[in-house]
């Protein structure tokens, strides 16, 4: 059986698509394969990789308030529903705010089974884009036949309850982020950052993932602990600005900017903390993966409760209205207090237990590839035949 897929991108810059891509790869495609509708350009590896699987890829993007109101996005998505939707037994939307028009779509051409699924637990930035997306959501949940979220948080921000709705952890490979020694004595070398305590954060440069607040943590830190070093692994709109903050505050020597990188499990190998101070959150799979790798996490409260797998994970508040369009000098002191501090705590107590141990601990809890994988196939499977029956 096919399932057609739909997604913002397919890079390694989203956590979404970290998630899809992880589950493609260990579903038995024997079985269950996947095709994709995607909005982003995709990169000739992921469409090497994806042709060598058998699986198409439709490019229908990109997604923007124009292409939506001239119709383009709908033109674009009606000719691949139009000419394929015959060959698919379900479609799985990650894309909740555009499903008003594939969904309905999907709908018009005969794909019986059509999933839509939370990632998120909150819906924007701004108030404007929040009830926007909040009316196109729900226009978009009248056409689909089944509800999927990454947490019970994200499940009761999109559909209101957690009742008939399939909760899919977004799993991980377990051994590729369990802890190894070597590879944390490798990478820290080559990195530089040898006898630094070395804080770690993984995430787009978004708005969401504030990342303000993660420099003026930081400069906070450094200044009580100077033999320090801050991580930074992603790309996005925002980094630019980023860049000036860190400069501004004299952080240049101190502030590692690593961009999109495809072994972010070996960077996790060589932090000793990481940190995660998001806006809103649905259940971050970056989050998931600190954890296997033994780090100490710190995040927000504004993350569900569920993403403490392990007992290294501490939630600290943060102020909502934070300024992120705040003058790229300014730093917020007491706002980051508390995060300060348990850095500090970390950095003195370290890991009690053995790193090694907590991508098991990890796996215990439902996160394991492998075996996830097998779930979510079984539950394709499952909805493919209640409409065969």
């Amino acid at each position: 059986m096919r399932v057609l897929q739909v997604i913002d991108d397919m890079g390694l810059n989203s956590g979404v698509s970290s998630m899809l891509l992880n589950y493609y790869k260990y579903i038995d495609h024997s079985k269950v394969n996947f095709d994709f509708m995607v909005y982003n350009t995709v990169s000739d590896d992921v469409k090497k990789y994806c042709k060598r699987n058998h699986s198409k890829i439709y490019e229908v993007g990109p997604l923007s308030g124009r292409t939506v109101l001239d119709g383009t996005l709908y033109k674009k998505t009606e000719s691949v529903m139009k000419r394929y939707a015959k060959k698919y037994d379900v479609i799985h939307g990650h894309e909740p705010n555009t499903a008003f028009i594939y969904m309905k779509l999907a709908k018009k051409y005969g794909i019986k089974n059509r999933i839509i699924h939370s990632h998120n637990a909150k819906g924007a930035d701004g108030i404007t884009k929040k009830a926007r997306n909040f009316i196109l959501n729900q226009y978009g949940l009248k056409y689909a036949t089944n509800y999927c979220a990454c947490s019970k948080k994200a499940a009761k921000y999109l559909y209101g309850t957690t009742k008939h709705v399939n909760v899919i952890n977004n799993a991980i490979d377990i051994d590729k982020f369990r802890f190894q020694p070597e590879v944390r004595s490798y990478m820290r070398k080559k990195l530089g950052v040898e006898n630094m305590f070395v804080v770690g954060h993984v995430g787009r440069f978004a708005p969401q993932k504030n990342h303000e607040y993660i420099i003026d943590i930081f400069w906070q830190f450094h200044q009580k602990v100077q033999d320090s070093k801050l991580i930074l692994i992603g790309d996005g709109e925002r980094m630019d600005k980023i860049k000036q903050k860190v400069s501004a505050l004299h952080l240049d020597d101190a502030v590692l900017f690593e961009g999109v990188q495809n072994n972010v499990h070996e960077y996790m190998q060589a932090m000793d903390a990481f940190i995660l101070p998001s806006m809103y959150e649905g259940l971050p799979v970056v989050c998931v993966e600190a954890q296997a790798a033994g780090l100490r996490c710190v995040v927000s409260k504004e993350v569900t409760r569920e993403i403490k797998i392990t007992k290294n994970v501490k939630f600290i508040g943060i102020d909502n209205k934070y300024p992120v369009l705040q003058s790229t000098v300014q730093s917020n002191q007491k706002d980051s207090e508390d995060w300060v501090k348990e850095l500090i705590k970390i950095r003195k107590t370290g890991i009690v237990d053995d790193r090694k141990l907590y991508a098991d601990k990890v796996a215990k809890q439902g996160f394991d590839i492998r075996k996830q994988s097998k779930k979510l196939e079984n539950y394709y499977i499952k909805l493919s035949k209640h409409i065969k029956d």
